[in-house]
């Protein structure tokens, strides 16, 4: 039985649909969804994975929706609930998390270190028999001019900009305690995660695909851009490689994984080619010009405040190239897709179809 959180949210739902097309049928798959006592945690789970474009009816059979939260002692759970899955359970994915670069620590701590927290005392309820975990991080906890898949111990928080990264940071802390303990314990840290190359689904909340709805929107785009390249891996192409790496049957564990794409960059001047093909006119502006006429929008909730937030803080510039030897070494049977112009069309039209238009 699987243990995994985060299966609303982007990532998560990628990751759940591996693993059922992966693992047997009769494999069950606890999934532990934070909602109100009048939601049906499976709605949660089944929405949002119909507007990925990869829910099947028959997922239903397997998934075990839990409703929790993984802020909470015990998740919230009562104690017979929570001790019968610590005796069921045979592997941990943790991906749950606030994703958020523009919030502070403070507001990040109960999701990512407590959440973190709770999913390592799961894990060792049984001290005679822990839960192996698999546990989803973030590039963002090195800092810029580190590229080596070091351990966090040797990396200093000071030198980590934004709330989002010091919260996966304690949370890696707390990870390596574990491991020091004897848990088994896998890291992925993952770059910018693109969109699905079978239908171009992007996160509906990441800070690019916001960027792009909004050029599209408003007919421009900051120049300062032009010439900047995204290096992404496509979400399909990360499930299967985080699936793939936790299947391996490995003598070490507390492996670190750099979860990134070392060949193919996208180019911004063939999003903005993709953008004039698809038959919307777009200028470049200054910087300023494009920043006030996304500020004059008179939208109490303008998404694309985050973006000038984002792009106004010095964690959007470019880091030192990621060394990604292992990842690539123990996933070298894999084929990943060219992210060409077809798949820049498919991206640009999930986002008119689904973001701009919903």
């Amino acid at each position: 039985m699987v243990f995994i959180t985060g299966t609303t949210g982007f990532v998560g739902a990628f990751l759940l649909a591996e693993l059922l097309a992966t693992y047997p049928s009769k494999c069950k798959f606890v999934c532990l969804v934070r909602c109100e006592s009048s939601e049906n945690p499976l709605d949660r789970i089944r929405e949002n994975m119909l507007f990925y474009q990869i829910w099947k009816d028959e997922y239903e059979q397997q998934i075990i929706p839990l409703q929790g939260d993984l802020e909470k002692n015990h998740f919230g759970l009562d104690d017979e609930s929570y001790q019968s899955f610590t005796h069921q359970i045979d592997i941990i994915f943790h991906c749950g998390a606030i994703v958020n670069f523009i919030l502070p620590y403070s507001q990040l701590y109960g999701s990512n270190v407590c959440g973190t927290r709770e999913i390592i005392r799961f894990a060792t309820f049984n001290p005679s028999s822990s839960i192996p975990v698999h546990y989803i991080s973030t590039i963002s906890v090195l800092p810029s001019d580190i590229n080596q898949e070091i351990s966090i111990d040797e990396i200093s928080p000071e030198q980590l900009i934004g709330g989002y990264a010091q919260s996966k940071w304690v949370a890696e802390k707390l990870i390596a305690k574990a491991i020091n303990c004897g848990l088994s314990v896998d890291i992925y840290r993952l770059g910018w995660i693109c969109p699905n190359t079978r239908t171009g689904a992007c996160n509906q909340h990441d800070i690019y695909t916001l960027l792009l709805a909004g050029m599209m929107k408003n007919n421009c785009y900051p120049e300062s851009l032009s010439r900047s390249h995204l290096n992404g891996l496509p979400v399909d192409f990360m499930a299967k490689s985080i699936v793939h790496l936790s299947n391996l049957q490995l003598r070490v564990h507390g492996n670190i994984y750099h979860v990134m794409n070392r060949n193919n960059n996208i180019k911004f001047v063939d999003i903005i080619d993709g953008i004039h093909k698809y038959g919307i006119a777009i200028e470049s502006v200054a910087y300023d010009v494009w920043k006030t006429k996304i500020k004059s929008i008179d939208n109490l909730h303008n998404p694309l405040e985050t973006v000038v937030k984002y792009f106004s803080q010095s964690n959007s510039t470019e880091r030192n190239t990621i060394n990604t030897d292992r990842f690539f070494s123990a996933i070298c049977e894999l084929d990943i897709s060219s992210l060409d112009e077809n798949y820049i069309f498919k991206w640009l039209n999930f986002i008119m179809k689904y973001i701009i238009r919903k």
